[in-house]
């Protein structure tokens, strides 16, 4: 076979569009599109994936085939991302194709994004001042500032901030919020972290603890020191009130400790 034989022309190639025929088998409405003549050649190359050979075929079976553009061969992404048991998703709105999950963990409402119907505090035993009092509050995960005690970074969660009594040590300090879900929502699931800055505190034994209607739905597992994230997924069908409460367990805190944990990539799936 000579070069003649297998050597196409594509005319009027849009940017990206190997990608999105790939996935859609059709061009869209893009703002502004780039447009380009090229020269591209098929030479019937395979795609083999941990030894075994992978059919390319866009959405509707038909069968796609690698290119080869200026010494550079570019693939068929839908099959490759199958072949990695890995979802494509092509979101013709934003221009971009998503591989595996479309955002952190796939929830259709971040906890972040709901407005708390009440914030408290309590203390197992010991006393309130008002400079702990004050002090002790919840604010938003900054994805630019705060990470968790393995230097992790995320794009949304809450900071849960515990401060020590000045008036003598307190046990068992707590923080809890408390959200309107109005059986919305049928799980509920993110990560409980340690803060970078208290990554190393002798202090630090917290537990997370989900409420769903005044009945315990949760309990984690102790974070400390050395502990990573922990992961959970609650089931909250039915559930018209849901409570989180984060409690640091067993340790004495006065007025100069201060704790940090996290709620992050947190939230709600219908």
């Amino acid at each position: 076979m000579n070069k003649q034989n297998f050597k196409q022309k594509i005319a009027i190639f849009s940017t990206g569009f190997v990608a999105a025929a790939v996935l859609t088998t059709a061009t869209s409405a893009w703002a502004a599109p780039l447009q380009k003549q090229i020269t591209a050649f098929f030479n019937g190359t395979k795609i083999y994936v941990d030894g075994k050979l992978v059919q390319s075929t866009d959405a509707k079976g038909n069968k796609i085939e690698p290119l080869v553009y200026e010494g550079t061969t570019y693939l068929p992404v839908r099959a490759v991302g199958e072949a990695f048991n890995s979802k494509v998703t092509w979101d013709a709105p934003g221009n971009s194709i998503y591989i595996g999950k479309v955002n952190a963990n796939d929830h259709d409402v971040p906890l972040s994004s709901l407005d708390f119907l009440s914030e408290s505090q309590s203390i197992k035993w010991g006393h309130l001042d008002w400079k702990s009092h004050s002090s002790n509050k919840v604010v938003a995960w900054s994805s630019e500032d705060d990470m968790d005690n393995a230097g992790t970074n995320y794009n949304n969660g809450l900071k849960f901030e515990l401060v020590g009594s000045g008036t003598g040590a307190t046990h068992g300090l707590a923080m809890e919020r408390e959200y309107l879900l109005n059986q919305k929502y049928k799980s509920f699931s993110g990560s409980f972290v340690l803060h970078y800055d208290s990554r190393s505190s002798e202090e630090a034994h917290a537990t997370l603890k989900i409420y769903g209607d005044d009945q315990l739905l949760y309990t984690s597992d102790k974070l400390e020191k050395g502990v990573l994230p922990i992961d959970f997924d609650v089931n909250v069908t039915n559930i018209n009130k849901l409570k989180i409460v984060i409690t640091n367990t067993d340790s004495d805190m006065d007025y100069k400790d201060k704790l940090y944990f996290g709620i992050v990539n947190a939230g709600f799936k219908k």
